[in-house]
């Protein structure tokens, strides 16, 4: 008992306020649309968080605007600047006040004048006669619009798992509606073990209703870890008070020690499932598991009639054939709609990390720029070609299962079409093609907050302990993940021990 009492205290001390860190964090993630208003201020955080020259993805793209001007937009929301990126004015009103409700991921000027942009919550339109975006609502349950594109009087809108159509007019647009993208002719009807584990872990599993059980764990932790830390410093406590006091604090101890097992041990399984998915969604034990593949869970999401679910995250339509190319999160595909039977894959393909593609644009009528943390790619379906594009070197692979390359593009700035500018997550905006572009990032922009759930992000996966860490930082969710087990499995087992004895004590007495 001793022992076991060793293995279960010491551990809990040394993690117990990051457990804590864990739960409330993990809270928050688990309702992105709940929390999208809430912000905090990135002054108050490592220096790393700080923005500098449009780094952290505060810059995906921009598009140039009928009247000389263009928008910049990405994590800072959209921005208003000049050809010559001088100045830049706030252009973000209806979009809310909350980070995450103006994180912007793609723009569209239609060839009517219409202003579309599409964000983390759904579609908007820039309406002139009030100069504020408003909602356009999308025939889909909180739409994560990824990409809008024209193709003749058409606009396409690719969310997550939908593909979307409706018809550019001078006065409006027509209803909605969806098109079918056939299934993959390589899909194996299996989901990835990562996305499983995440809806496991998240409680997705069971939609809301599971999101609710998983905060309850959350909330499980923290009660566990406050009555434990009470349990063990209640004599020091103690000895510092008066005999009303001392009584108080006794009673108050039991309670708090009854909830500790009850909730320790008839909670076991939801603990262990929790603790033990989250250790995978993380490198290093996320590489081993990130490409494999199992049969969905009944029921889930994943098992969803529709084949596309949660993978798409670019488009672009290939003006010679109206092809359409999807880049999912399982590779590139083509099909033309109406006459495809199955979504055809390319067999050369460039690289883009598991972080997902964020640079997918047209070079020339049969070649295009593909950027991701991996690298930057000029990439040509036809000659089946894959080049360095700052390089002009064949590619080469960074390592499968390695989310980072040699630059980490988190967006391209275009200019008549072809590339001035290249963001990279960590350095911020690198000109290519020699270009004498390189805006300062003003201040108002700099000093923007982070979204509470971003914040709550960098907690929850450790990233914010790497300027103590550096890169051990990428053991923090391991080491937790094991020293939780092993406080779980000490703890339910010194209870099973302390049944035995009161059985034992009974049986005697008796």
């Amino acid at each position: 008992m001793k022992t076991l009492r060793k293995y279960h205290k010491w551990p809990s001390l040394f993690i117990g306020f990051f457990l804590l860190l864990f739960a409330f964090s993990g809270i928050v993630m688990n309702h992105r649309d709940w929390m999208s208003s809430l912000n905090f201020n990135r002054q108050w955080i490592p220096p790393v968080y700080h923005y500098n020259n449009w780094n952290l993805a505060a810059i995906k793209g921009s598009i140039e605007l009928k009247d000389s001007t263009r928008l910049v937009y990405g994590n800072i929301g959209i921005y208003r600047t000049d050809n010559s990126f001088n100045g830049f004015t706030d252009f973000n009103k209806g979009l809310g006040r909350g980070m995450d409700e103006r994180k912007t991921f793609t723009m569209l000027q239609a060839a009517s004048g219409q202003l579309f942009a599409g964000t983390l919550f759904g579609l908007r339109r820039y309406n002139t006669s009030t100069n504020a975006w408003e909602n356009i609502e999308v025939p889909e349950k909180m739409p994560r619009v990824v990409k809008l594109a024209q193709y003749h009087d058409t606009i396409y809108l690719l969310t997550r798992s939908h593909l979307f159509t409706f018809t550019d007019t001078v006065d409006g647009w027509n209803s909605i509606s969806e098109i079918h993208v056939p299934k993959a002719i390589d899909d194996d009807g299996k989901a990835g073990l990562f996305k499983t584990l995440w809806i496991i872990h998240s409680g997705e599993l069971l939609g809301l209703p599971g999101k609710i059980i998983v905060d309850m764990v959350g909330l499980a932790v923290i009660i566990i870890t406050l009555s434990g830390f009470y349990y063990t410093l209640l004599p020091a406590i103690a000895r510092r008070s008066g005999q009303k006091l001392k009584k108080k604090l006794k009673q108050f101890n039991r309670f708090s020690i009854n909830w500790h097992n009850k909730l320790g041990v008839y909670g076991l399984v939801f603990l262990l499932i929790t603790t033990l998915s989250g250790m995978f969604l993380r490198p290093p034990l996320l590489i081993p598991i990130a490409y494999a593949r199992v049969k969905p869970i009944a029921g889930s999401t994943l098992a969803s009639s529709n084949a596309w679910y949660d993978k798409f995250r670019d488009l672009l339509i290939d003006k010679n054939t109206g092809q359409i190319i999807l880049s999912s999160s399982e590779g590139f595909y083509r099909f033309e709609p109406g006459k495809s039977d199955y979504s055809e894959t390319y067999p050369v393909q460039p690289e883009v990390s598991v972080m997902g593609i964020t640079v997918f644009e047209p070079l020339t009528d049969n070649e295009f720029l593909v950027g991701s943390f991996s690298g930057l790619y000029r990439w040509n379906p036809d000659s089946h070609t894959v080049k360095n594009y700052i390089t002009g070197a064949p590619a080469q692979s960074s390592g499968r299962g390695n989310p980072f390359g040699a630059v980490a593009v988190s967006g391209i700035i275009l200019d008549a079409g072809q590339p001035v500018g290249m963001a990279d997550y960590d350095a911020g905006w690198i000109p290519l093609n020699q270009s004498p572009v390189k805006p300062k990032m003003p201040d108002h922009i700099r000093k923007l907050p982070i979204s509470l759930w971003n914040l709550a992000l960098e907690v929850h996966t450790g990233r914010i302990f790497s300027v103590i860490l550096g890169d051990f930082y990428i053991l923090y969710v391991p080491l937790m993940g094991l020293t939780t087990l092993l406080i779980l499995i000490t703890g339910f087992w010194l209870w099973l021990k302390q049944q035995k004895r009161k059985k034992t004590k009974t049986s005697v007495i008796k």
